[in-house]
């Protein structure tokens, strides 16, 4: 048997009883709804047992009739029955697997860019997608097939007790012990074709997405029939990855259709065996012959559930690679909250950060910024930089030290309250895809047409150029370089900032454009702190600091201090 104690404990399961929870008098409807569909089905072989033998072998026209309506009855009834469970089955079911997605993707929210640039997306995708609806389906299939089919189980064993023990104990013999054992035999199989054929998938979405992201470079380097070979040979391993799970579920089905035959041969030769000694009716003979099928429908039942609790391990173990990934803050440290007036200062005490041990970006760092000051931040590519901004926005922690904005530790203070404080344009800014428009209302909203209008025209957007039904792609592939960064500049100016970090903006525009972003970022952002880092110096500009990164520490080039803090 399966372990089952440790995994009813898994996060996913604990979220999914409670969204049943939620909905059990919609849940506890469907139970019923679906006990009297099976009472209905049923009733049909009973119903043909009266009519052969009270109706047809007497002569009774009525018994005749009325049990033969009573059969064409009973199945439009029970359709009746299951058009309704139907549409209640898909509103809790949906309920149960939005609020499964709702849960983990705000989870997902909460990680780290580090975390991301380590893990696929395809993989994330065949997570968030395949994994978490498999889990909907055991919570909410597995529950309803194991109470419906022990439900029928047993009221087919009562129905077959009142027509004859001798020919019930004959049903449950041929039909119960091999399709069970056959089905406990195959879990294994089930459990790790699951896990394969959910790799070989994860590998494939992976492919698909990293050759479309790459798709200019292939094209540029002829790369198709390379992509091309490479995708074959994984459409190989997703076959053989199909074929054996599906080898495995046929093996599981055949075993039991072969059980169900020889069970149905057995009822056959018994019954038929008491039929000629004078033990049973021919309507009681064709009753359990439709018993013995409707017997062997619960067992199928049941084995499926087993075999949904087989791919369910298979599931949660994926999903909890996902969730034991931690974000980099925890919501209980929070203690503090930012002034509501905010100067901008900028303190880095004794500062260590490290993406690898023995390899630290930052080294007992330590920098000062005061309030409302231009600052230049140079250094070599791969030097940490970048890490910096990541780290005033919260997406990484330091290792020791603090960082400090008016006096008060950003370790202390909610990310959410540190994100609307801080702005960071980098130099390949993300969009939606949508208009230009809806880009801009994810920061605000409430924007008006005229507002966003006025600020398009600050940053140097022409609405003949770029207006607001502009279409824009996932990586503003409708715009050019420089319309892209000064849409992300114009989203910074709704944010309403009072620290800006421009994170290597201006690094693969021409001087001229750089000069024109940075002027425009002087003008709009003026008494602010602005923070722009980058790896080379192409024009000349007033900084109130300069400041290099090298080694893991600051040195003070030109302004305040002017000497090595770190």
């Amino acid at each position: 048997m399966p372990n089952f104690t440790p995994m009813w404990h898994h996060p996913i399961l604990r979220w999914g009883w409670l969204l049943l929870a939620m909905r059990r008098m919609l849940a506890l409807r469907i139970v019923i709804l679906s006990f009297v569909a099976s009472l209905l089905a049923l009733l049909q072989p009973w119903l043909s047992k009266v009519l052969v033998d009270d109706g047809a072998l007497t002569g009774d026209l009525k018994v005749l009739a009325t049990s033969a309506g009573l059969m064409l009855l009973a199945p439009l009834l029970g359709l009746g029955v299951e058009s309704v469970t139907r549409f209640d089955y898909l509103q809790l079911s949906s309920h149960v697997l939005f609020g499964l997605r709702e849960r983990v993707f705000e989870h997902l929210q909460t990680l780290s860019p580090v975390y991301y640039s380590r893990v696929g997306f395809g993989d994330l995708i065949s997570r968030f997608d395949g994994d978490l609806a498999e889990v909907q389906r055991f919570l909410v299939d597995g529950p309803l097939a194991l109470f419906n089919g022990l439900f029928s189980l047993l009221a087919v064993v009562i129905l077959m007790g009142f027509l004859n023990i001798p020919m019930m104990l004959v049903v449950l013999l041929a039909m119960l012990p091999l399709p069970l054992l056959h089905g406990f035999k195959k879990r294994g199989e089930v459990e790790n074709s699951a896990r394969e054929a959910r790799r070989q998938s994860t590998r494939l979405s992976n492919f698909f997405l990293d050759s479309l992201r790459a798709v200019k470079l292939i094209q540029s380097t002829n790369g198709e029939e390379a992509r091309m070979t490479a995708l074959r040979e994984r459409h190989g391993d997703y076959y053989q990855a199909l074929k054996t799970a599906k080898q495995t579920s046929f093996s599981l089905a055949a075993g039991q259709r072969v059980a169900g035959l020889a069970g149905t041969a057995l009822v056959f030769g018994c019954g038929g065996y008491l039929l000629s000694i004078g033990q049973i009716t021919m309507g009681v003979l064709i009753a359990f012959v439709g018993y013995s099928a409707r017997v062997a429908g619960p067992v199928y039942t049941l084995m499926g559930v087993l075999a949904g609790w087989q791919r369910l391990r298979v599931s949660l173990e994926r999903l909890s690679e996902v969730l034991d990934a931690e974000p980099p803050r925890q919501t209980d440290r929070v203690s503090a909250s930012l002034p509501v007036v905010l100067r901008g200062e900028i303190a880095l005490d004794n500062v260590s950060f490290a993406y690898e041990q023995q390899k630290p970006v930052l080294n007992k760092a330590s920098l000062h910024i005061p309030a409302g000051s231009k600052v230049l931040l140079i250094g070599p590519s791969g030097c940490g930089k970048s890490t910096l901004a990541d780290l005033l926005l919260g997406h990484l922690q330091p290792d020791h030290g603090n960082i400090f904005i008016d006096e008060v530790a950003i370790a202390q203070v909610s990310v959410a309250e540190l994100r609307r404080r801080v702005a960071v344009v980098d130099q390949e800014p993300a969009f939606f895809p949508g208009t230009v428009a809806e880009n801009l209302r994810f920061i605000q909203p409430q924007a008006k047409d005229s507002e966003l209008l006025d600020i398009l025209l600050s940053v140097g957007l022409d609405a003949a150029e770029v207006h607001l039904q502009t279409p824009v792609g996932g990586v503003g592939a409708a715009l050019s370089r420089g319309q892209r960064l000064r849409l992300a500049l114009a989203r910074a100016i709704l944010q309403d900032p009072s620290i800006l970090v421009l994170d290597e903006t201006t690094s693969a525009v021409d001087p001229e454009m750089e000069g024109q972003l940075l002027a425009l970022v002087q003008r709009r952002f003026s008494g602010r702190t602005c923070l722009f880092i980058t790896h080379h110096v192409r024009i000349k500009q007033d900084w109130d600091l300069v400041c290099r990164l090298k080694y893991g520490a600051f040195e003070v080039l030109a302004g305040e201090g002017a000497t090595h803090v770190g």
